[in-house]
């Protein structure tokens, strides 16, 4: 969740006091905190940047309300006023006029320091890009498995509708609709863009639709309801399903698959991998040597299995426990007690075994899923 009033007055250590906020204030969001005593700040504030002040800038409590006034013209969520630094206590003008302007303001005792505050949302704020990021990751590997199901198109979306909380759907020619169905206007909009031919996106009635597949040759349009919050990790997980959704445009509805070859065959390993690590009670104990099937999706990992058992250079413990963090190095490197660049090191020896790009997230959900089958994940 964004920053926001509530979220830092949870902070107890910074003793913070809440003078005045009704429901709107406390849960407008803060893109940032900044201190200014200048009587009037609004050319160095943008929309959403509290702002935290000793009130040294007015000359008499009139000054008051005009200087609020700017900061509620400027898209100021919140005040922060200092106490104990030239009055003791919060001002009754700077009360009346924050609640008339719609504008939270919090006492700041003296024993808080204003850079506390500040790191206070910066810490919150890179709390939340943080999970913002761990969800992306966890909702492409959802869908990745959705895709693997029977009916992959038609999982895939509901699984999307699930993960942002908001209808979704993929219009296809003759009114066909895999998903939610939308009103009859965002349908009529969505088979008018099939029509068409072109890429395009449009918003009708607050519902997003994209046109999925080539230029040249469009399969359907996916249609994203009210209810998500459009954010950059939404607009991550939504362009893969959109690459998704145009891979299985040119087969049956019912399988996501490339035209390529290679393509093709890689998904069925990944069909295999993820099927045998649901079902499987217990672990693979083994995989053998000679022959490599290149259906088995075990076969993948086998090069480094093969170089682990000549070296010791322990490339699938790496490899695995990379994943496991969201394929952070230095998240590896804390786990396994090793340096960041040791961690990298074998990567990328690792990539040159596997002849994949592990930068890429289908290549690491393929190589996570064949760790899986190996019982080595």
């Amino acid at each position: 969740m964004p920053v926001t009033l509530d979220t830092l007055l949870a902070r107890r250590e910074l003793q913070l006091r809440l003078i005045w906020a009704d429901d709107a204030a406390s849960e407008r969001p803060w893109a940032w905190v900044h201190s200014s005593d200048l009587a009037d700040p609004t050319p160095f504030l943008s929309p959403g940047d509290a702002l935290l002040t000793t009130g040294t800038q007015w000359a008499s409590d009139d000054d008051i309300a005009p200087w609020v006034e700017r900061l509620a013209a400027a898209g100021v969520p919140a005040v922060g006023f200092g106490t104990e630094v030239i009055r003791d206590g919060t001002p009754d003008a700077l009360t009346e006029a924050c609640a008339a302007h719609g504008i939270a303001l919090l006492e700041v005792p003296y024993r808080t320091p204003f850079i506390a505050v500040a790191r206070a949302v910066a810490d919150l704020d890179a709390e939340e890009r943080y999970a913002r990021v761990r969800w992306t990751l966890e909702t492409q590997r959802a869908i990745a498995v959705a895709a693997l199901r029977p009916a992959g198109l038609g999982a895939v979306v509901a699984e999307l509708a699930r993960r942002i909380a908001a209808p979704a759907a993929i219009v296809r020619e003759g009114s066909e609709v895999l998903g939610d169905a939308p009103p009859r206007a965002v349908l009529d909009e969505a088979l008018a863009l099939l029509r068409a031919g072109r890429r395009a996106a449009r918003t009708v009635d607050d519902w997003s639709l994209q046109t999925v597949g080539a230029a040249t040759a469009l399969t359907g349009v996916l249609a994203i309801g009210p209810g998500s919050l459009h954010d950059d990790a939404e607009r991550a997980v939504i362009t893969s399903v959109v690459a998704l959704a145009g891979l299985a445009g040119v087969t049956d509805r019912d399988a996501l698959a490339a035209s390529a070859a290679e393509t093709a065959a890689r998904l069925a390993a990944l069909r295999s991998a993820v099927q045998a690590a649901l079902v499987a009670s217990e672990p693979s104990p083994a995989v053998a040597a000679e022959p490599l099937d290149p259906a088995d999706p075990v076969a993948l990992v086998q090069p480094l299995l093969e170089h682990d058992a000549a070296t010791g250079d322990d490339l699938v413990s790496t490899l695995s426990t990379w994943l496991r963090c969201d394929a952070v190095a230095e998240g590896a490197a804390l786990r396994l007690g090793i340096h960041r660049h040791t961690v990298r090191a074998r990567l990328r020896r690792a990539a040159e075994l596997l002849d994949r790009d592990l930068d890429a997230f289908p290549a690491r959900a393929e190589v996570w899923a064949a760790l899986q089958a190996a019982g080595r994940a």
